[in-house]
């Protein structure tokens, strides 16, 4: 069984959808950063050439969880191996809130306070940038067909009913296709027919498909067993069927969750589920399962049918998405990860002071978890493989993302007490 401490000063959790609020993001930097810095980790030998990255055009982690089921599983890229090499080093100006970059045709995508950057991905340089008019930092962009879709919204929180858009940019060069306007509570995601994108409006969540051409409107599904709820977690679908983890709330404050599938055609719920814990966080689909993880610390197994399969409690809260590889579905707590085999048995858990997690993924056969610091996990054992950690006075990684043989990932650091955060996305190899 693997086990590891990663630091001695614990940080609260700041990645739940229910306190995205001011903790969703780091503070505005103090200086303009739009350079870009050749470096290299701390690990690697300084007389050793630069490192450099191999990627093609079809390296790509091009939307949210990197399929439509959120696996966090890119089975095309390598893994960066027991030590990770920094390659390249650029500036984000503004709010960087450790989500998930996008990455594809060469390039990558974050979105940072009110902008969307694009960067060469190999290198690093900024290629554009475009105003999208409100906060873009919470929400993890999705590329394709030449297409960025992007989620803006007004003011600092996920969970709320504040306007926002929903909008369609030129990857190549930024510019704006449509904008749709929507009080957006998630990222969008795309079947190849239809986006699909939560929102909230009155107190209460509901999920809109828009067309991906225009932007035009199509079916709405009201979440409809509570007055108050919310869904902040992107929808997942498959073969036809679009999925929704919801939060319901009721008269006396108390919070339970459910699980809809949804026909992509027309909204209309095939089956639901409910959990005692809150679905705050978006679910995992990959065979004949659908997986989800309540704030509570329960996991929720089901078949396609909506049939419980088996139930896991790992002992501690859940703020961010469980990931999928190997028949094995690893979940990040705020106390440690648990990896959880097929039948729901713990195969392995690696403890961790740090509460903060921003999200994990998986390349080839190690797991890579954001936050203070970066590690990566043998997914066989659990040992670990590297730790990077904060190499300033303060700060954090974001969730990261694996394209080719590269890991890309945001940070926020800070060099002394009462300074700002600066804010950056790195490649490492």
């Amino acid at each position: 069984m693997g086990s590891r401490r990663c630091s001695r000063r614990a940080l609260l959790t700041s990645v739940g959808a229910a306190a995205a609020t001011a903790a969703a993001g780091c503070t505005a930097p103090t200086k303009t950063t739009q350079s870009t810095t050749r470096s290299r980790s701390s690990e690697s030998d300084s007389d050793a050439p630069d490192p450099d990255l191999s990627l093609s055009g079809d390296d790509r982690w091009a939307t949210y969880g990197y399929d439509g089921g959120h696996t966090g599983y890119n089975p095309d890229a390598s893994s960066v191996g027991d030590t990770a090499v920094s390659v390249w080093e650029s500036g984000v100006d503004g709010i960087y809130t450790l989500r998930e970059p996008a990455v594809a045709d060469g390039r990558l995508f974050v979105g940072s306070k009110q902008t969307m950057w694009a960067f060469d991905a190999a290198t690093g340089e900024d290629e554009w940038k475009t105003y999208l008019g409100g906060m873009a930092h919470h929400f993890a962009p999705t590329h394709r067909d030449g297409t960025l879709y992007t989620v803006s919204k007004q003011g600092a929180g996920v969970d709320t009913g504040a306007s926002g858009a929903v909008q369609a940019l030129s990857a190549s060069s930024g510019g704006k296709l449509w904008s749709t306007s929507v009080p957006a509570t998630s990222t969008v995601a795309h079947d190849g027919s239809r986006l699909y994108v939560a929102a909230k409006e009155n107190g209460a969540g509901y999920v809109r498909a828009l067309d991906p051409e225009s932007g035009d409107r199509g079916w709405r599904f009201d979440v409809p067993d509570a007055d108050r709820s919310s869904v902040t977690g992107t929808p997942a679908h498959a073969d036809g069927v679009v999925y929704v983890t919801a939060t319901l709330t009721g008269g006396d404050g108390s919070t339970s969750g459910r699980l809809y599938a949804l026909d992509a055609s027309d909204g209309s719920v095939a089956w639901s589920v409910g959990t005692p814990g809150a679905l705050d966080v978006a679910p995992v689909v990959t065979g004949d399962r659908v997986f989800a993880a309540a704030r509570d610390g329960t996991v929720h197994a089901f078949t396609l049918a909506g049939d419980t399969a088996w139930t896991a409690d790992t002992g501690a809260s859940i703020y961010s998405r469980p990931t999928h590889a190997d028949d094995r579905l690893f979940v990040v707590t705020v106390g440690d990860v648990v990896a959880l085999d097929a039948g729901g048995e713990e195969a392995w858990r690696a403890g961790s002071e740090r509460t903060q997690m921003t999200g994990a993924t998986v390349a080839d056969d190690t797991l890579y978890v954001g936050g203070e610091p970066l590690f990566a996990l043998d997914t066989a054992t659990g040992d670990v493989r590297f730790d990077l950690p904060v190499d300033e006075y303060h700060g954090a990684y974001g969730a990261p993302v694996a394209a080719g043989d590269a890991l890309f990932v945001g940070v926020c650091i800070k060099d002394q007490m009462g300074a700002r955060y600066d804010n950056y996305v790195r490649a490492y190899t």
